[in-house]
C-alpha cells in the first residue's frame, strides 16, 4: 500500500505535467489538436515494437543494459522507417492539406522522439521495478521541470508545434543522463539467453500490442470521419481517458513491486488480492476527480462544454481496467504472456463493432467512449477464464 500511494502521487503529478504539455500543444490551434491526435495514435501503435526489451525485463529483472539495447535498436529501426515513409503516413488520416503538412513536419524529427522517448521510459521503469522510488521520483521531478520550462519558452517565443516536441525530446535526454549516472548499470551486449527471453516473454506482448495497434488505427481512422469539431472532441476525451490510466498504471506498478517473483501462483494470487482490496476505492475516486481536472487543463482551444456529456462515457473504463490489471500482472509474472494475445484479438474484434454501427449517428461519440470500457471488460473475462483454467483456481479475484 505504501508503494502504491507513493507511485500514485508520482503518477498523478506526472499526469498533470503531461496535461500541461498537451495544453501548450493544443493551445496553438484546433489544427494542432488534430495533428497531435494523429501523432498520439501513431505513438500508441509503435510503442509496442519499441518496448520489446523492457517487456521481457519485467519478467527476468536482470541484465538491464542488454534489454535496454534491444529497446534502442528497435526504436531506431522504427524511427528510420517513419522518416522515410512520412509523406505516405500523413495521407492515411482524413486531414486538410495544412494539417498534413504540419504532421509531416513533426514526423521529420520522429526518429529522435521515438528513440530518446522510449529509452527514457524504459529506464524509468527499470528504476521503478528495482524499487528505487526515491531516484524515480527525483528523476520525474527533473524531467517535468525541464519539460514545462522548455515548453513554456517555445510556446511564448514561437508557438511552433515542432519546437514544442523538441522541448520534450530535450527533457527526455536530460532525464536519461541523470538516471544512468545514478544507476551505474554494468554495460553488456545482449546474449543468447537475453534474446531467448525477449522471444519468450517480450514477443507475445509485442503481438498483443500490435493487435491493439491495428484496433487503435481503425478506431482513430473511423473517428477522423466524424468531422473536424467532433474529431477534436474525441481527441481531447480519448486523450484524457488514456491519461487516466496512469492511476491503474500506478496500481500495476505497485503490484509488480510487491508480487513475490519466486513464489508460486497461490502466493502471488493472495498478495494481489489483498492489494486490490486496499486500493480499489482510492483508484475509483481518483479516476473521476482527475478526469475533470485533466479535462480543464487539456481542452486547449476547444470550448470545454463541448466535451460534455461525452467525457463521462470515455471515463467508465476504470471499472473494467482495475480487475484486468490484476490478472495481467499474474499473467506476466507467471510467464503466460501468450494469453494476452488471445484475449486481445477477441476483444478488439468485438469492441470496434459499436464504433462502426454508430459512426454516422448522433450517438457516435458515446459509442466511441463506451468501446474503451467494452474492450477491457472482454479482456478481463477472457484472461480470467484462461488463468483460472491454467491454474485451476476459484474465480473470485475480480
Amino acid at each position: 500500500m505504501k508503494e502504491f500511494i507513493s507511485l500514485l502521487i508520482s503518477f498523478v503529478l506526472m499526469g498533470f505535467a503531461d496535461n500541461v504539455d498537451s495544453f501548450f500543444n493544443n493551445a496553438i490551434s484546433i489544427n494542432a489538436i488534430v495533428v497531435c491526435g494523429c501523432l498520439f495514435t501513431i505513438n500508441l501503435i509503435l510503442n509496442a515494437i519499441c518496448q520489446l526489451g523492457i517487456a521481457a525485463y519485467r519478467t527476468v529483472r536482470k541484465n538491464e543494459w542488454a534489454y535496454l539495447l534491444v529497446n534502442i535498436i528497435s526504436s531506431l529501426i522504427i524511427g528510420i522507417i517513419i522518416f522515410l515513409t512520412k509523406d505516405y503516413i500523413v495521407n492515411i488520416f482524413e486531414l486538410t492539406n495544412y494539417q498534413k503538412q504540419l504532421l509531416s513536419n513533426v514526423l521529420s524529427i520522429y526518429i529522435f522522439y521515438i528513440v530518446i522517448g522510449r529509452t527514457s521510459n524504459a529506464i524509468f521503469e527499470m528504476v521503478r521495478l528495482k524499487g528505487n522510488i526515491k531516484l524515480y521520483n527525483k528523476s520525474l521531478l527533473l524531467f517535468y521541470i525541464c519539460l514545462i520550462a522548455l515548453d513554456a519558452l517555445a510556446f511564448i517565443l514561437t508557438k511552433n508545434l515542432v519546437l514544442l516536441f523538441v522541448a520534450t525530446i530535450t527533457s527526455w535526454a536530460i532525464s536519461i543522463i541523470y538516471m544512468l549516472y545514478h544507476l551505474k548499470l554494468k554495460f553488456m551486449l545482449p546474449h543468447k539467453e537475453d534474446i531467448n527471453n525477449v522471444l519468450k516473454y517480450g514477443f507475445p506482448i509485442l503481438i498483443e500490442r500490435l493487435i491493439m495497434s491495428v484496433y487503435l488505427l481503425i478506431y482513430t481512422l473511423l473517428a477522423s470521419h466524424l468531422g473536424t469539431e467532433m474529431y477534436a472532441i474525441h481527441v481531447i476525451c480519448f486523450a484524457v481517458a488514456i491519461k487516466l490510466e496512469i492511476i491503474t498504471d500506478a496500481y500495476q506498478a505497485s503490484q509488480m513491486i510487491n508480487v513475490p517473483l519466486n513464489e508460486n501462483y497461490d502466493k502471488q494470487y493472495q498478495v494481489l488480492t489483498e492489494l486490490k482490496k486496499q486500493c480499489s476505492k482510492i483508484i475509483i475516486i481518483a479516476n473521476y476527480v482527475l478526469c475533470i481536472l485533466y479535462l480543464v487543463i487539456s481542452h486547449g482551444s476547444l470550448p470545454i462544454e463541448k466535451c460534455f456529456p461525452y467525457i463521462i462515457f470515455y471515463s467508465f473504463s476504470v471499472f473494467a481496467l482495475l480487475p484486468y490489471e490484476t490478472y495481467k500482472t499474474l499473467c506476466v509474472c507467471q510467464g503466460k504472456s501468450k494469453f494476452l494475445v488471445i484475449n486481445a484479438f477477441i476483444a478488439v474484434c468485438i469492441a470496434i463493432i459499436p464504433c462502426i454501427l454508430f459512426l454516422h449517428t448522433k450517438y457516435a461519440l458515446i459509442a466511441f467512449g463506451l468501446s474503451i470500457t467494452l474492450e477491457y471488460f472482454i479482456k478481463l473475462i477472457i484472461l480470467k477464464y484462461l488463468m483460472n483454467k491454467e491454474f485451476n483456481k476459484p474465480k473470485d479475484i475480480a
